[in-house]
């Protein structure tokens, strides 16, 4: 890649070769800080490149298995009213009731959930509880479980992304001002010989 700047009165040019990789190699020009700053800049780019896919895979597998976890865990239980239920709100044919199952310990459970206005005390009712008898919510089908695995690794993947980026903002804002300083000090010890020689 060139860059072209006039040098002349004429307006004839040259070509400016842009060197990659600068800091790593050898040259007059390049500080200690050159150097660091490019290691740091490579170490976080494999990071970005390797780590943030990796991240989102893991998430998304963290997920499934979650996922696939509460599918094992989680059963349909028979319950049975109690009480009638109370009266509907208006427009509406679902209402709560009092119900009680038995856990898988054979211990008493109760609790309230929706049912339909018309069921009376008695009536069976199916709900969904975890291994240790306590109501629980339904377990997510598979489409549900993949959108939520998809967007926790694009979460993961981008998050690292955005980080990686940060980190680089800030090696090289402090790489900078450590090198602005030096020259401050470079140049306040040179400029008195520097202001004699040409007074």
């Amino acid at each position: 890649m060139k860059h072209r700047y006039p040098t002349g009165p004429e307006g004839e040019t040259v070509g400016v070769r842009r060197v990659r990789l600068w800091r790593l190699r050898r040259n007059a020009l390049r500080h200690r800080s050159h150097a660091m700053e490019g290691w740091i800049v490579l170490v976080l780019g494999v990071i970005g490149f390797i780590g943030a896919p990796l991240g989102g895979a893991v998430a998304w597998e963290a997920v499934l298995e979650a996922r696939s976890q509460q599918q094992t865990e989680r059963r349909l239980t028979d319950a049975v009213l109690v009480e009638d239920p109370a009266p509907a709100a208006r427009g509406s044919t679902r209402a709560r009731a009092t119900v009680r199952w038995t856990g898988p310990d054979g211990t008493t459970h109760i609790g309230r959930v929706p049912v339909g206005s018309h069921m009376e005390r008695g009536s069976h009712v199916s709900l969904w509880t975890d291994e240790d008898g306590a109501m629980t919510s339904a377990p997510l089908g598979p489409a549900a479980a993949r959108f939520d695995a998809a967007v926790a690794a694009l979460t993961i993947t981008v998050g690292l992304g955005f980080l990686v980026l940060a980190a680089h903002r800030l090696v090289r804002r402090v790489c900078e001002r450590r090198r602005s300083a030096r020259w401050g000090r470079e140049w306040a010890r040179v400029a008195p010989e520097w202001d004699r020689k040409n007074a």
